[in-house]
């Protein structure tokens, strides 16, 4: 071998090396954009609750940590390019090991308004960073797995919330401190991942970010309604299991038997994402979702049975989310791709902003079951989206074909 291959394969090694410790950084982080949801959205549903806060007001704040997306989304792009991924990201973990703290230390709604605008302008850097860099650096072919995994450990970072609620309790400075804590340790892996700049130089650019929806709806708009109906989920299902005469502490671990769905059923539905037509996959899944909410207030208070119910209802819907992903990834590359991250996590924000206020309304409209009734509402709107997609592709192929 010549010196001059040797000093290439020299050069790999530690690139190699670099890609693998982003690889896993990207990972580690997207669970901690989900731990963050997974402490703060029963945590402060719960302490607010017990102020004699009203729910409608509850949901008004927790739409304040997804008000962020409508000015980042065209923001993050322009970021990820002039920094590079590890940077942004490495910003925002520091900026919600600050604000959680914060938090616990001033239980306060007027106070929270603020301090959860922060918690999500570090969730869309981390979200739509993450997102972006980890498709640049998977291939196609093995695209839906590794979404998969990505998914899977989202939901892990979220089931770690509500164990650590159980374990710790839901009184106090301590859960917050707890979470900031897990963002520093986020961001000291971030700061071993590749610095480099230039990931996202290639495809186009051209297209305006919040313009790139018409370009893959039924891709770009899963976040929206996947957020707004599983970010109602998480913020009330705790306060609808007390309707039923659950225990508080019952509520927040059928959250964490939710999320452990969550974790099991990714890998297997991007495996499937790899195997059969994606958007085909969408639909069932979609609809699969709708019929699991629908039955889960017969099976109400029963424990084991509505454990065994929310595994698998969470894990599908969480499925929606891993699909849309793959659909993004296959769809834009590039400068592109970067842009469409954004805006999926834009989708993501708008998604919650509009879904807690529209539940925690209908929750008092209509008692018990408002909760059920408006996530139902919100998959039955989105199912059109993939449904003339995959019409289209199957009309395509047909005719393609004769």
């Amino acid at each position: 071998m010549s010196i001059e291959a040797l000093r290439r394969r020299e050069v790999r090694k530690p690139a190699k090396a670099k890609r693998r410790i982003s690889l896993v950084a990207v990972i580690v982080a997207m669970a901690m954009v989900n731990l963050i949801m997974g402490i703060t959205f029963p945590l402060t549903a719960l302490v607010l609750a017990r102020q004699g806060v009203e729910t409608s007001w509850i949901g008004l704040n927790a739409a304040m940590q997804a008000l962020p997306v409508l000015f980042m989304t065209p923001l993050t792009p322009r970021l990820i390019k002039r920094f590079g991924p590890a940077a942004t990201m490495f910003t925002g973990l520091v900026i919600a090991a600050m604000a959680l703290p914060l938090m616990g230390l001033f239980p306060s709604l007027p106070i929270w308004f603020p301090l959860r605008a922060l918690l999500g302008v570090a969730g869309c850097l981390l979200w739509a960073t993450s997102e972006a860099w980890i498709h640049a650096m998977v291939e196609d072919d093995r695209r839906g797995r590794m979404m998969g995994i990505y998914s899977a450990s989202a939901a892990a970072g979220f089931s770690a919330g509500p164990v650590i609620l159980v374990l710790v309790g839901t009184n106090g400075v301590l859960p917050f401190l707890i979470g900031g804590g897990a963002m520093l340790l986020g961001a000291v892996l971030m700061a071993f991942a590749d610095w480099s700049r230039g990931h996202f130089d290639t495809g186009r650019k051209g297209a305006p970010v919040w313009g790139l929806v018409f370009l893959a709806p039924a891709a770009l708009l899963a976040n929206f309604f996947f957020a707004a109906a599983e970010e109602s989920v998480t913020s009330f299902f705790s306060l609808y299991a007390l309707q039923f005469g659950m225990p508080e502490k019952i509520g927040l671990a059928l959250l964490t038997i939710a999320a452990l769905g969550a974790i099991a059923l990714q890998f297997p539905i991007g495996w499937l994402a790899d195997k059969m037509n994606r958007m085909a996959l969408m639909v069932l899944l979609i609809a699969l979702t709708i019929v699991g909410y629908a039955t889960l207030p017969f099976v109400l208070p029963g424990v084991i049975a509505t454990g065994i119910a929310i595994f698998f209802i969470v894990g599908i819907a969480t499925g929606i989310y891993t699909v849309g992903m793959v659909l993004m990834g296959e769809r834009f590359t590039g400068g592109e791709l970067a842009g469409a991250s954004a805006l999926t996590t834009a989708m993501w924000g708008l998604g919650a902003l509009v879904g807690a206020p529209f539940s925690g309304a209908a929750m008092e409209l209509w008692h018990p079951h408002g909760l059920i009734a408006a996530v139902i509402l919100l998959y039955l709107a989105y199912l059109p989206f993939p449904l003339i997609a995959w019409r289209r592709e199957r009309a395509a192929t047909d005719m393609i074909r004769t």
